[in-house]
This record gives structure tokens, C-alpha cells and sequence, in this order.
């Protein structure tokens, strides 16, 4: 069975969009309103700059972020692996001394 679909009304960089998801509409204006503040962030470095290559850096300083917070979580679960590598190699000596 689909999803409900959701309409929320949300404010972009000065523009009004409706959008349809599955998800929470407060979760849609979460998302809308990161958007918003990313996209202003780039204008006060170069107010100039037009409106289509302000998105497109905007979206590349997205993507940078979850890139990088990707892999971020790689490494983590990698450590966490290794720990629990080392811990369960640590166990196994104990047991097999026991026996």
C-alpha cells in the first residue's frame, strides 16, 4: 500500500514552493528551512552572484557536508568494528584459558 502524500507550503530563498512527500510536512520544512539558510549564507558572500549559480554552490556545499558526514560514519563503523574485533579475540583467549 503507498504512502500518504503530504502537501506542505515552504519559502525558499524568497520563492513559495508546494511540495508532496511521504514525509512529516514539519520534517519537509525542517529540510526547507536548511535550504534556506544555506542558500543565504552563500548570497552574503557574493550578493552579485545570480540565482542559478547560487543554488548550484549551494548544493555542492550540501553535498560536501554529507560526504563528509558519510564518511565520517565509515571511519566510525570501521573503529567500532575493529573494538569489537579486538574485544571478541580478547573474550575467546579468556574462554579458551578456562577450558
Amino acid at each position: 500500500m503507498p504512502e500518504e502524500e503530504h502537501v506542505s507550503q515552504v519559502e525558499i530563498f524568497g520563492e513559495r514552493y508546494t511540495l508532496r512527500a511521504a514525509e512529516d510536512p514539519a520534517y519537509i520544512r525542517r529540510v526547507a528551512q536548511y535550504v534556506d539558510t544555506k542558500l543565504y549564507e552563500v548570497a552574503k558572500g557574493a550578493p552579485a552572484m545570480p540565482a542559478v549559480r547560487m543554488a548550484v554552490l549551494t548544493s555542492l556545499n550540501i553535498a560536501d557536508e554529507l560526504f563528509k558526514v558519510g564518511e565520517a560514519r565509515e571511519r566510525e563503523t570501521a573503529a567500532a568494528l575493529a573494538k569489537i574485533a579486538e574485544l571478541s579475540q580478547s573474550l575467546d583467549h579468556v574462554i579458551s584459558a578456562r577450558a
